[in-house]
């Protein structure tokens, strides 16, 4: 799942939004040009809670239909019932987002574990708070009908985000097979311009996700060769916050994740009326989107909860990290492992719906 999840159409937000306003700003972190793309919520919303303090979060994703219930929570009024205020902020590249984080310019991000691993490793203060899908097929390796396993990838040209979903993905099933990334020719790309070098034909495979699984495959001739289906539990998205606005305000950090969990419920028992909420955000139909989302699961609160654990007695979350962790350190893309312990706050799902506010 979900290297880089996730080009996002322009929000269509109901009447119950404040003036819908684009941000734009370019700037340079370590090197990386950052295109921020900011759309504002605004606290009231259908079902507008009663007079409270209004507090503001800025919240970082990629294209990826998994977080889907970020836009649905902010058009139901989910988040206003809890008095938060949301920034959404696009941003496809993970190295862009590692640095934004070092500099203090984003507060929370929807991303793999796979990312949070990276990021931990170099510096990034984000720690997993919430667990929010996991891929169940909506990430995979689409090639040409000369690749018909995995072995048939070698010296192959494959396209993929470098030290991202993609990459880890890839290296994971490569190293289950006793094989590694250096037997391929990688071309690097973004996932949306991965599927679109396979369907031009300057590659012999990519690995992305939905939408653009689906897109690539109208290549004549292309498959699936392996996807998440196949191989569920590597690829897993997180909510991650930022380590001092969980030690210091760990209410916020819960009104953002119950509005989380208000909106998988809602989906599940509205499906269709959800379905038209969300789509038009990732250029899809309701039918659509609804087929899509067929290839990942969005964990419910009590689902979440056992995945991550608690401190003491971790969940399977802590070793997927650990594991992702190797691999990565394996193929020299992070130079040491960061310790699933330092990553993740089971504290903030354990007491989520208590009274009295939680501490580290």
């Amino acid at each position: 799942m979900k290297g880089k999840r996730r080009g996002m159409r322009k929000p269509s937000w109901r009447a119950h939004v404040t003036p819908l306003f684009a941000l734009v700003t370019a700037a340079t972190l370590g090197g990386i040009l950052l295109l921020v793309s900011l759309l504002v919520v605004s606290a009231c919303g259908r079902g507008e809670p009663a007079a409270q303090t209004v507090e503001r979060m800025s919240i970082v994703v990629q294209t990826w239909v998994g977080y889907g219930p970020l836009y649905l929570a902010a058009d139901k009024g989910f988040f206003a019932e809890e008095g938060l205020e949301l920034a959404f902020v696009h941003e496809e590249l993970d190295a862009a987002r590692r640095d934004a984080f070092k500099a203090g310019m984003l507060d929370a991000e929807a991303g793999t574990v796979d990312q949070l691993v990276s990021k931990r490793a170099f510096g990034a203060p984000v720690v997993a708070v919430a667990e929010l899908d996991i891929s169940l097929g909506g990430d995979a390796i689409v090639a040409d009908e000369s690749i018909r396993r995995l072995s048939d990838l070698v010296g192959k040209r494959v396209a993929f985000a470098r030290d991202d979903v993609g990459e880890t993905f890839l290296a994971f099933l490569l190293h289950e097979s006793g094989l590694s990334l250096e037997q391929i020719t990688i071309v690097p790309k973004a996932p949306d311009k991965a599927a679109q070098a396979f369907l031009d034909g300057t590659v012999d495979a990519a690995v992305t996700w939905e939408p653009w699984v689906t897109k690539a495959l109208a290549r004549k001739g292309a498959h699936v060769l392996a996807s998440t289906k196949d191989e569920p539990g590597i690829i897993v998205d997180v909510l991650n916050v930022r380590e001092d606005i969980v030690r210091d305000n760990p209410l916020l950090v819960k009104k953002l994740v119950r509005g989380w969990y208000k909106a998988v419920a809602y989906y599940r028992a509205h499906p269709d009326e959800a379905s038209g909420i969300i789509a038009p955000y990732f250029g899809l139909t309701p039918e659509q989107y609804r087929t899509a989302v067929g290839g990942l699961h969005w964990p419910t609160y009590e689902e979440a909860r056992a995945d991550f654990g608690t401190q003491d007695r971790p969940g399977r979350l802590f070793a997927l990290f650990d594991t992702i962790a190797l691999i990565k350190q394996d193929s020299r893309r992070i130079p040491s492992s960061p310790g699933a312990a330092q990553a993740f706050r089971p504290h903030i799902l354990q007491t989520l719906y208590d009274s009295e506010q939680a501490t580290e």
